[in-house]
C-alpha cells in the first residue's frame, strides 16, 4: 500500500476522482438547498420546477422588453399618435398595431419559449402560448422617453445645491449633456434631457411542453423534473460524495511530494516556482474562465466550476509539499526580498560601523544638508536662504568641534581599556564633554589606585604565608631538636629538665598561635556569637588595669588611667570587648619602652564613646599603622620578639563585630590605639 500510494497513476486517479466527487458534491448541496427552499420534500417539486422555469423563462421575457423598449414604432405612437414611419422590422396588421420583428433566437422553429405580447400600438409573438406549460398572463410597464429634448438652466448658492440638483435631474431624466459652473452670481447647473414616459402593454408567455426544439428548455427541465423524482436520494449522495471528497483529498496531500521506491519528500518544478507566481498565474486562469464561462450556467457548472476545483486542488498540493520540505516562507519572492533587504542593512551598518566618526558625522550631515538645500532652493530664496546658510556655517562648525572632542573622548576610553591610564586631555572641549572626560579620568585615577591596592594586598599575601610558615616552623624545629636530644642522651640525663623545660615553652608557643589563628579566622569572618547588653566602660577598662598591673610593674610601666566623669556606657558584648582590652595591654606590656608611662583613656566626644591606649614603642616603628593591622605583623621588622603579630588584627575584627571601629596613630615611636562606638 505505501509503494501504491506513491506512484503517479495513483495520484492521477486520485485527482480524478477528487473532481468528480467534488464536483457531485456541490451539485448535490445546491440541489438539497434548493429542495428545502422550495419545500419539495412536501408539494412534490411542484415550486421548484416552477422556480426553474420562471428562471429559464425570465432571460428570454427580458429579451422581449428590450425589444419593445428600443423599437421606434412604439416611440413614435407614443409621441405621435400615429403609425410613424415604417422600417424593415416593423409591419402594420391590416386595421391594427404594428407588427414587431421577433429576434431570430426566439423564433418558434429555434426555442420551445411562447409568447404573445401587444396592446392598441405594438404586437411581437412567436406563437400562441395559452395551453402551453407554465403559462403566464401579466402586464408589462414599459419605459420610453420623449424625444422632445428640453433644457434647464438655474443658478445656486453653492456648488453642492447644484450638484445635488444636477444628479436628481440625471436620476430621473434621459441626458444629452449637463454641467455645473461657477458664476459672478452664484453656481449655475445647466442640462439638456429627455422626460421618462410609461406604455403598458399585456404579455403572454410559456413553455411547449412537448419540446419540439432541442434547447435549454427541453434540456434542463427534465433534468429538473428527474432531480425531484430522485429527490429522497438527495442527501445520502450529497454525504457519500463529501466523504469521498474528503478522503481522496486528504490521499492527495499526503502522497503529495512523494516518489515510488523512496520515501524522502523532493519538490518538482512546480514546487519550486515562488508562491507568489504560482497564485498570480491562478488568480489569471480563474480571471480568463470567469470571463469565457459565464454566458451560460451550463457552461459554468461543465467547465468553469472544474476549473476552480483543479487550481484549488492544485495550490492545496503544492502547499503541502512545500510545507513538509520547510520551504513554504523560504520559496516565496518575499522572503527573498527581505533577505536582500536585511543583508543590504547589514552591509550599510557593518559599513557604518567601521567608518571613523567624522566620516560618519560627514555621511549623516552632508545628507542631511543636501536635503535641506533642495527644499530651500525649491521654496525658498533671498533672506531665508541666505540666512539658511549662515546659520548652516555657524552649526557645521559647533558639530565638528563637538565631534572631534567625542573622539577624543572615544581614543582616551579605548586606551583605558587597554591598559593605559593616561589622562584625557580636557582642553577645547564643551563643557559636557569636559565633565565626562573628568570622569574618565577619575576613573583612570580609581584604576590606578585601585591596581596599587591590589599589588600591595598580593604582596601581603605572600608576607603572610612566608610569616605563617616562619613561626610554625620555629617551634617545630625546636621540639623536633630537643625531643631528638631526649632520644640520645635519655631522661637520665642531667641536661633533661632544661630540655623538657624549651619542650614545654615551644609547644605552649604553638598553642598559642593556633589559638591565635583559630580566633583571628572566627574574628575576621564574624563567625562568633555576639551578645550586646549594657557595659560600663570605665569599670571594664578598669578591671583591665587591674588584671595586668603585675605584668606592667614587671615591664617597669608605669600605668596612666583618665576616666570620663560621665560614666560613659556602650551597647557591647563584654566578653568580646575584654578580649580586645586584653589583646591590646598584652603588645603594650611586650613593646612599649620601660620605664615609660602608658596613658589609658575614656571620654565623650561628639557623641559617640572613645577608648584610647598610649605608650612609646621599645623599638623604632619602620611600618605604618596600616600594615601594623595586618596579621603576622610586629612592630619590629627583624621578627625577634615573641608573640603571634595577630593581636591588633584580632582587635580589629571583635571591635568590628561589636559595632565600633579601631584606629592605630603612629607619631614617632608614639604609638596609639583608639576604639570608637
Amino acid at each position: 500500500m505505501k509503494k501504491w500510494n506513491l506512484t503517479l497513476a495513483a495520484r492521477i486517479v486520485a485527482g480524478v476522482l477528487f473532481m468528480i466527487f467534488a464536483m457531485g458534491t456541490i451539485l448535490g448541496a445546491g440541489g438539497v438547498a434548493a429542495l428545502f427552499q422550495y419545500n419539495a420534500f412536501n408539494d412534490g417539486g411542484a415550486e421548484l420546477f416552477d422556480a426553474a422555469a420562471g428562471s429559464l423563462m425570465g432571460r428570454d421575457t427580458a429579451v422581449v422588453r428590450e425589444r419593445l423598449e428600443g423599437s421606434d414604432v412604439l416611440r413614435w405612437n407614443v409621441n405621435k399618435g400615429d403609425g410613424g414611419e415604417s422600417a424593415d422590422s416593423i409591419a402594420p396588421l391590416p386595421n391594427g398595431p404594428w407588427v414587431i420583428a421577433v429576434p431570430t433566437h426566439l423564433q418558434s422553429g429555434r426555442t420551445n419559449f411562447r409568447f404573445y405580447v401587444s396592446n392598441e400600438n405594438v404586437h411581437i409573438s412567436n406563437g400562441d402560448p395559452t395551453g402551453c406549460l407554465e403559462y403566464r398572463e401579466e402586464p408589462w410597464t414599459l419605459y420610453l422617453y420623449d424625444e422632445e429634448v428640453r433644457h434647464f438652466a438655474q443658478t445656486y448658492a453653492t456648488e453642492d445645491e447644484a450638484n445635488q440638483a444636477w444628479e436628481q435631474l440625471r436620476e430621473e431624466s434621459w441626458f444629452f449633456n449637463g454641467q455645473v459652473e461657477e458664476t459672478a452670481s452664484g453656481w449655475k447647473m445647466e442640462a439638456n434631457y429627455q422626460s421618462p414616459r410609461t406604455v403598458t402593454v399585456t404579455a403572454r408567455y410559456g413553455i411547449d411542453g412537448n419540446y419540439p426544439v432541442v434547447d435549454r428548455y427541453s434540456l434542463l427541465l427534465p433534468l429538473v423534473n428527474a432531480f425531484i423524482a430522485c429527490r429522497s436520494w438527495a442527501i445520502p449522495v450529497t454525504a457519500v460524495c463529501l466523504a469521498l471528497t474528503v478522503a481522496t483529498f486528504i490521499f492527495l496531500l499526503v502522497s503529495a511530494g512523494h516518489r515510488t521506491g523512496t520515501a524522502e519528500v523532493s519538490r518538482n518544478w512546480f514546487d519550486k516556482v515562488p508562491l507568489e507566481l504560482v497564485l498570480l498565474a491562478m488568480a489569471a486562469a480563474l480571471g480568463v474562465g470567469m470571463t469565457a464561462f459565464t454566458d451560460r450556467a451550463a457552461t459554468v457548472m461543465g467547465l468553469f466550476l472544474p476549473l476552480l476545483l483543479a487550481l484549488g486542488l492544485l495550490f492545496c498540493m503544492t502547499f503541502a509539499v512545500r510545507c513538509k520540505t520547510g520551504t513554504l516562507v523560504k520559496g516565496t519572492l518575499l522572503y527573498w526580498v527581505l533577505r536582500w533587504a536585511w543583508a543590504g542593512v547589514r552591509w550599510l551598518g557593518y559599513v557604518l560601523k567601521n567608518l571613523p566618526l567624522i566620516w560618519k558625522t560627514i555621511l549623516v550631515w552632508g545628507g542631511i544638508s543636501l536635503v535641506e538645500m533642495v527644499m530651500v532652493a525649491g521654496y525658498a530664496g533671498g533672506p531665508l536662504a541666505v540666512f539658511w546658510f549662515l546659520e548652516k556655517l555657524v552649526l557645521t562648525a559647533a558639530l565638528f568641534a563637538f565631534v572631534i572632542g567625542l573622539k577624543k573622548l572615544q581614543d582616551g576610553a579605548r586606551r583605558m581599556a587597554d591598559g593605559d591610564m593616561a589622562p584625557v586631555p580636557e582642553k577645547f572641549l564643551f563643557p559636557s564633554e569636559k565633565r565626562h572626560a573628568q570622569y574618565l579620568n577619575s576613573i583612570g585615577k580609581g584604576a590606578v589606585l585601585a591596581a596599587e591596592r591590589q599589588l600591595k594586598s598580593e604582596r601581603m599575601k605572600t608576607e603572610l604565608i612566608t610569616n605563617v610558615s616562619h613561626d610554625i616552623k620555629t617551634p617545630l624545629t625546636s621540639l623536633i631538636s630537643y625531643v631528638d636530644l631526649l632520644k640520645k642522651e635519655g631522661l637520665a640525663s642531667e641536661n633533661a629538665p632544661g630540655y623538657v623545660e624549651v619542650l614545654d615553652r615551644q609547644s605552649q608557643r604553638l598553642k598559642k598561635l593556633t589559638e591565635d589563628l583559630v580566633e583571628a579566622s572566627k574574628a575576621s569572618t564574624g563567625n562568633m556569637t555576639v551578645t550586646k547588653e549594657d557595659t560600663d566602660v570605665n569599670l571594664l577598662l578598669s578591671q583591665g588595669l587591674g588584671e595586668y598591673a603585675e605584668r606592667l610593674a614587671a615591664a617597669n610601666l608605669v600605668p596612666v588611667a583618665t576616666l570620663d566623669p560621665s560614666e560613659p556606657h556602650i551597647q557591647a558584648d563584654g566578653r568580646l570587648l575584654w578580649r580586645v582590652f586584653d589583646n591590646l595591654l598584652s603588645n603594650v606590656c611586650k613593646y612599649a619602652q620601660p620605664g615609660t608611662r602608658v596613658y589609658l583613656s575614656t571620654e565623650v566626644k561628639e557623641g559617640k564613646t572613645q577608648i584610647a591606649f598610649r605608650n612609646v614603642s621599645r623599638e623604632p616603628l619602620n611600618i605604618s599603622a596600616d600594615e601594623l593591622m595586618e596579621r603576622f605583623v610586629r612592630g619590629d621588622a627583624s621578627r625577634n620578639t615573641e608573640g603571634s603579630g595577630l593581636g591588633l588584627s584580632i582587635a580589629r575584627s571583635l571591635t568590628e563585630l561589636n559595632g565600633g571601629t579601631l584606629e592605630l596613630t603612629v607619631d614617632g615611636d608614639l604609638f596609639k590605639a583608639t576604639l570608637i562606638f
